[in-house]
């Protein structure tokens, strides 16, 4: 076997090869399969031409001539195709003009004018040219000459782009040296020279594998894979053409060959499933992401819709509790005790309406970083005083003992007094709805520099492994839904994030279902805030 046949063996495996590689990473994309049609006809244009070097005779060579012929005038048109769905350039007219004179010329070539048959040309047959032979070398290099003139406009307009412009660099390198190099297959039938740049078409594939490996045009695995399944192919091939003395030693050169190429096949099948399983992976990643902006969008809807449905509801449960308030201390004159007991409960309700809407409301602020705590001094006693006296009617209704004491101490503090007090209403609040008898009983104590609020009930309790759970946003337990429905899911949630906020803790104690719970709030009394903002709920978060 010659050189010049060696190099089209080559050139066959090498365009198969990566022609594969493209296509199998999205067979999908249209710039892949551009670039398989490219790679197979330019694979058919390398096995055909050894067909016509390799014959001994000027019949076989003549039919691996007419083959070669109709096969490499499809390549420049093909290879222009490429660049354009490489480039992303939409150019119809070219396209089918190329496309159309490529077809006329393909038809063309079994005519006497295109070519009178084969001679001998140096060692091997050649084609011996027809009188309008030329046609063929004028349009080919043309339609090179075009498809590289796009990629150096290209190469200059895009100079932010690093990336793109390596791989355009690249695809111009290879373009023209592996073409330049096929363009001297003409020399022989037109200047009498030897197609010596036939041996440049290998440089083609081993700059794309350059492009690949430095750009990442296509996985580094994938190609590394291809290139050793190829070479090791290669070398037994040549093994099994090589002149050999006998038969059995002939045979046993193709069983080892027909073993190489199952192993790489079973190779190249398993690099190919990884592929696959990696670009599903990657899609499902791109999903993902995807969903998760659209998820942020809606949370952001969502945080917007409650704090606007929350204002609104604001003012009229303003209004029916101070009323209800008015009318049950008289201001609007006597009432009887049944309008009493009407209004009474018409002012719990308002106030636990209150309750839920300042925690929506809250909840709305920490997630769009809007919340503001407003520190200034204040007593401890008074502001938990204050909760009890609110919702002792509440217990009483449910016949609960609810008692408070508190030890003798400064409970002077820094702290933004609304939302301790709206802590303290939470967690009584909780006590009273899932205690269903027995008592509820709130304590205030001071230790050197800590006060601690403890809330402690008889209530439902809190199964050991539920206790992570309590402090999660919208978190209800089981045996609460049971217990009472009414509930958000929000106020420990909100209580813990304002004790983050107040450097403090908040905890929960319990030794399971059905025996009760105790609430434990724990403020640092000489503690003073030196930043009186909380900007978003990650901030909370950090400070935890």
């Amino acid at each position: 076997m010659t050189l010049f046949g060696i190099t089209s063996i080559i050139t066959f495996f090498a365009s198969v090869g990566f022609g594969l590689v493209v296509y199998s990473s999205n067979r999908e994309s249209k710039l892949n399969k551009s670039w398989l049609i490219l790679s197979i006809f330019i694979a058919f244009w390398s096995i055909f031409l050894y067909g016509v070097v390799s014959s001994q005779s000027e019949n076989s060579a003549l039919l691996w001539q007419y083959c070669l012929d109709f096969i490499a005038i499809f390549i420049p048109v093909l290879y222009l195709n490429f660049i354009l769905e490489f480039l992303n350039i939409k150019n119809n007219a070219l396209k089918f003009g190329s496309f159309l004179f490529t077809m006329f010329l393909a038809v063309f070539s079994f005519s006497s004018y295109f070519k009178i048959g084969v001679i001998k040309s140096f060692d091997f047959y050649w084609v011996n040219p027809g009188k309008y032979y030329f046609i063929f070398p004028a349009f080919f290099i043309a339609i090179i000459i075009i498809s590289l003139i796009y990629l150096i406009k290209a190469y200059l307009k895009n100079k932010n782009d690093y990336t793109l412009r390596g791989q355009i660099r690249n695809q111009l390198i290879a373009g023209i040296i592996g073409f330049s190099g096929g363009i001297t297959n003409f020399f022989p039938q037109l200047f009498d020279i030897y197609p010596f740049g036939n041996y440049f078409i290998i440089l083609y594939v081993f700059f794309v594998s350059y492009a690949v490996l430095k750009y990442k045009f296509l996985d580094t695995k994938v190609i590394s894979t291809q290139l050793f399944s190829g070479a090791i192919t290669l070398v037994f091939l040549f093994n099994l053409l090589k002149h050999i003395e006998s038969i059995s030693e002939w045979l046993i050169n193709f069983v080892i060959f027909i073993m190489i190429v199952t192993f790489v096949t079973l190779l190249n099948r398993s690099m190919y499933k990884e592929l696959e399983a990696k670009r599903q992976i990657e899609e499902l990643a791109e999903n993902l992401k995807d969903a998760n902006v659209q998820l942020k969008k809606m949370d952001k809807q969502k945080s917007e819709f409650i704090n606007l449905a929350s204002h609104q509801l604001r003012g009229p449960v303003a209004s029916l509790k101070g009323y209800s308030s008015m009318i049950l201390e008289g201001s609007y004159g006597p009432i009887s005790k049944k309008i009493e007991d009407v209004v009474t409960r018409l002012s719990q309700s308002s106030n636990a309406l209150a309750l839920i809407i300042d925690d929506f409301l809250n909840l709305s602020r920490i997630e769009r970083g809007k919340i503001e705590f407003n520190f200034t001094e204040g007593n401890l006693k008074e502001v938990v005083d204050s909760a009890v006296e609110e919702l002792k009617q509440k217990a009483l209704d449910k016949k609960l003992k609810m008692t408070f004491t508190a030890k003798k101490g400064n409970y002077t503090l820094n702290m933004d007094s609304e939302k301790v007090r709206q802590i303290v209403s939470n967690l009584i609040d909780n006590s009273i709805k899932y205690t269903p008898k027995g008592s509820i009983k709130v304590k205030l104590s001071q230790e050197n520099e800590e006060m601690l609020l403890e809330v402690t009930d008889t209530g439902i309790g809190v199964p050991p492994q539920d206790m992570d759970k309590l402090f999660k946003k919208f978190s209800r337990l089981a045996n609460a839904n049971e217990e009472n429905i009414q509930g958000t899911g929000l106020g420990l949630y909100l209580a813990k994030e304002v004790m983050n906020a107040h450097n403090g803790k908040i905890w929960i104690e319990s030794e399971g279902q059905d025996k009760g719970s105790s609430f434990f709030v724990e403020f640092k009394a000489k503690e003073r805030r030196k930043t009186p903002r909380i900007n978003s709920e990650k901030e909370l978060s950090e400070a935890k």
